[in-house]
């Protein structure tokens, strides 16, 4: 059942909250499929993390043209990767009567060379344009938490963004359980079917299959043998530790992505 705001417009109660690079498109896509489920005018509108200080009825715009009887759904996924207080989640709860929030995590070793990669491909950000992918995660990882220099910077925010057990356990403590999943991507690659049952009980709305879960969308060229093995093992040591905290809290099953060197295609 839908719920709507003063105006008479569609809230959204549905939030896939993150990881960026961990498949939030993809899990949007499908739950739109569903006949009872709308997106807003953009998949994603940061409202709660970005541009709260819009206003109720700025984000309020972003649904005007949601069927009425339809669910809402917001899928942003600086919802979790910028969280460092409860106060984002706590503005998701108090948002909607009996909010639903999606989380989607990646393993974080192939999250961090995926983003690093969007970033430099897809985004065009200058100051990595003549960046090599080794050299970028070459740098030190404890004086990029500094920030003091540009691509300290970018390598701050994409190594942040592959850390989860802390923002996950401040979300954990703002929902009660049956309002709060968590889902892995790969699980969403191997068994898509089985994942949207999940999904849909979740939501309390009925299982429909659909054509697309069958469709394997993901990107290419963002596996973790974009880069040297030196570089991997640097990576997996800094970020295996969360990650394995992580899934254990979360529930989920702990795997490591492994590195074949004999398939190694580094970008230039």
């Amino acid at each position: 059942m839908s719920i709507l705001n003063g105006n008479g417009a569609v809230k959204p109660d549905i939030f896939i909250t993150g990881v960026m690079k961990g498949g939030t498109t993809i899990l949007h896509d499908y739950i739109t499929t569903h006949p009872e489920i709308s997106s807003g005018s953009q998949k994603e509108i940061h409202y709660f993390s970005l541009f709260y200080d819009k206003g109720p009825e700025w984000y309020a715009s972003h649904f005007d043209k949601v069927p009425s009887g339809n669910r809402a759904i917001d899928a942003s996924p600086t919802y979790f990767d910028t969280v460092n207080t409860a106060q984002i989640p706590r503005l998701i709860h108090g948002y909607s009567k009996d909010p639903r929030v999606i989380l989607i995590t990646r393993d974080p070793v192939e999250r961090a060379i995926s983003q690093f990669i969007h970033l430099k491909v897809t985004t065009a950000a200058p100051a990595l344009i003549d960046v090599e992918i080794d050299d970028f995660f070459a740098q030190d990882f404890n004086d990029a938490f500094r920030q003091n220099t540009t691509l300290g910077y970018y390598l701050h925010q994409v190594l942040n963004f592959s850390l989860y057990t802390r923002k996950f356990i401040t979300y954990r403590q703002e929902f009660e359980k049956n309002q709060f999943l968590v889902l892995d991507n790969q699980s969403l690659r191997e068994s898509p079917r089985a994942v949207m049952e999940k999904v849909f009980s979740f939501l309390d709305v009925e299982y429909v299959d659909n054509e697309v879960f069958g469709v394997v969308k993901f990107s290419n060229g963002s596996g973790i043998n974009q880069v040297s093995l030196e570089t991997y093992n640097k990576l997996a040591e800094f970020l295996y530790p969360d990650y394995k905290h992580f899934c254990h809290q979360a529930g989920i099953t702990y795997k490591e992505a492994t590195y074949d060197d004999t398939q190694s295609a580094r970008i230039a």
